[in-house]
């Protein structure tokens, strides 16, 4: 997560090493077994422990284990053994919200003052939509930069007091900003038409259901109560050292983070999700919401839209809807081509998500013929495409990238494609792609700040006086550039 709108990088530093994984080659080879290819990524990422699903025509097809569930007893992972599924615990509350709405008890459209009146009025016209999809601009009720630290310490009644006190961090539905905030509203709203508590509801109306016995027995404490074969997670520190990671979800939080699950009980639940045992019409769960701009963002190009709880692949081969957790668990479904996996790790960044195609590409026949890798790899795409014309006429060469990809691409990484092209000297190619950039958001800091850059690194001073003014318009805070600015006008006169 970035603090400045949105997810912006302004340090070119780093946008190298984030445009750098975006470029990664798959790593599966036509004659690799699944089972060893699993292995060898756990090996290249230390994930120290895995759980394998996968579904195909709504049947299970795979079941597999690997590694350790506890590396401190060489406890294996086994088919029992129970996973933190942090945040893709979000889903089971978007499946709740469309629950209660085909009750008719309340539309997704609905403000969300219609059904809390006593929050902020400023809060009030912020549809229930807008708080599941991470659009609405709510402040965070967690500390900044924090995954788990609340507003106010250890105090989640006095950060709740405080965060209503906060302003709005941008204009509603402007963009796209994960957000915690917005799901404690809707396990308020859960909680008022279900007076039985969102831990019940969605066990009574999900879990039990699908017959998730260990998923209902586990709860929605983490890893804060003893639950018999839960995995411990981990965070990898380098030099095969491991430290443990204890999450702490206050009640407030849970519709968040709190779940922990196993690959085959979630595997039964997408069988059941997506044989409409749960919900009626898929369609309302898993529709991405449209920012003002007309376009959609979430997390990368991959997950480039949010829907209710669930992150939405837009592309023009094999779609595909996630849910994800902690950077360590993914559960993605490839609707056209009715195959959904499930991967749980231990392993904080483990991020399964970014590897889950290699392992679609098993069960889904030419998934990786020649003409569709330009769609699981954007970035690429659209380099080769402006290198052909030297980066002249790049906002043509971008429409025909989102064209023959179906890639609506997330303008930020687009921006920190920009950043490591002036990181490698190639100002002009950089000068193409912010003047782009700030033709689609003059309102975003980081797009005016790469293209002040640009235009100062070429010795265009007064198109980059005007550029960091507008930074600054933005972001009156910004020190580098006001001295910057202060700078240019001295030389200037």
């Amino acid at each position: 997560m970035f603090n400045n709108n949105n997810k912006c990088v302004l340090s070119s530093l780093l946008s190298v090493m984030v445009f750098s994984a975006l470029f990664a080659p798959f790593l599966v080879s036509a004659k690799q077994p699944l089972n060893q290819y699993i292995q060898d990524v756990m090996a290249e990422r230390h994930i120290p422990g895995l759980q394998l699903a996968v579904v195909k025509d709504n049947k299970i097809v795979k079941l597999a284990s690997f590694g350790f569930a506890d590396l401190q007893h060489q406890v294996p992972v086994t088919d029992k053994t129970l996973f933190p599924i942090n945040s893709m615990t979000k889903g089971f509350t978007g499946v709740a919200i469309v629950q209660l709405s085909e009750r008719g008890l309340l539309e997704l459209n609905d403000p969300i003052g219609k059904h809390l009146p006593e929050l902020p009025k400023a809060w009030h016209p912020l549809t229930i939509k807008q708080l599941m999809a991470h659009t609405s601009g709510l402040p965070e009720i967690l500390a900044s930069n924090s995954t788990l630290s609340l507003l106010v310490p250890n105090n989640i009644e006095a950060s709740w007091q405080a965060v209503q006190k906060r302003p709005f961090l941008f204009n509603t539905n402007d963009y796209f900003k994960y957000n915690q905030t917005g799901y404690v509203l809707l396990g308020k709203l859960i909680d008022k038409y279900a007076p039985e508590g969102f831990p019940t509801f969605i066990t009574e109306h999900q879990l039990t259901p699908v017959d998730m016995t260990q998923t209902a027995e586990a709860g929605f404490d983490n890893l804060e109560l003893m639950v018999p074969h839960q995995a411990r997670q981990y965070i990898y520190l380098g030099d095969g050292t491991y430290k443990n990671f204890y999450g702490e979800f206050d009640y407030l939080l849970r519709t968040a983070a709190g779940m922990s699950s196993t690959a085959m009980e979630l595997a039964n639940y997408m069988i059941a999700l997506q044989s409409g045992k749960l919900v009626k019409n898929l369609d309302t769960l898993w529709q991405p919401q449209t920012l003002n701009n007309g376009r959609t963002e979430g997390f990368n190009n991959k997950e480039n839209g949010y829907a209710m709880g669930w992150q939405v692949g837009q592309r023009k081969y094999h779609p595909t809807v996630s849910a994800s957790g902690g950077n360590a668990t993914t559960i993605i479904s490839y609707p056209k081509d009715n195959v959904s996996i499930v991967v749980l790790t231990n392993l904080l960044g483990a991020l399964p998500i970014s590897f889950v195609d290699d392992i679609a590409a098993f069960y889904i026949p030419d998934f990786n013929q020649t003409e569709k890798l330009k769609a699981y790899k954007p970035m690429e795409y659209l380099n080769e495409l402006a290198k052909l014309n030297s980066f002249k006429g790049f906002q043509n060469t971008f429409v025909k990238a989102e064209q023959d990809t179906g890639i609506i691409f997330d303008l930020d990484i687009v921006a920190e494609w920009g950043f490591s092209l002036l990181q490698a000297q190639k100002i002009e190619y950089a000068l193409e792609v912010f003047t782009f950039l700030v033709s689609q958001n003059k309102q975003k800091s980081c797009f005016n700040y790469g293209l002040a850059k640009a235009h100062d690194s070429l010795g265009n001073y007064s198109q980059a006086l005007v550029s960091y003014q507008a930074v600054l318009a933005i972001n009156p805070n910004a020190q580098l550039t006001k001295k910057r600015i202060a700078e240019l006008e001295k030389q200037m006169q």
